[in-house]
């Protein structure tokens, strides 16, 4: 697994043998780092734009995991929960890799379902 520090700005909480479930979140105040790229693209910024770009990756590169993961993102906040947790660690490090490099986040973004990322 994936060391959870070297996913920074985004969280993975490891559930536990009582609650299994697992989440990968991602503050407001960590996606105002990079909203002008969304932006650029005229897409939403906060946690539904986050979730809509998840969602379209997990789609695109991913699609044997679409069923094992719940979106449940606010304005605030981008929430993603699993039981299978080595599967939200690959979606943590696609997302990861796209938050620190702003030529591909913005190519994920033009690339996204218009359906699962407003525009």
């Amino acid at each position: 697994m994936t060391d959870a520090s070297a996913l920074a700005p985004f969280r993975l909480d490891q559930g536990s043998e009582s609650d299994p479930s697992h989440c990968l979140w991602l503050p407001d105040g960590d996606m105002e780092q990079v909203a002008d790229v969304f932006e650029e693209h005229n897409a939403e910024s906060h946690g539904h734009g986050w979730e809509g770009l998840a969602e379209s990756l997990v789609r695109s590169r991913m699609p044997e995991s679409v069923d094992k993961l719940d979106f449940g993102s606010e304005a605030g906040s981008f929430v993603v929960t699993s039981t299978d947790l080595k599967v939200l660690t690959d979606l943590a490090v696609i997302l990861h890799s796209a938050f620190h490099d702003r030529e591909l986040l913005g190519e994920y973004i033009s690339a996204a379902d218009p359906g699962l990322l407003l525009r």
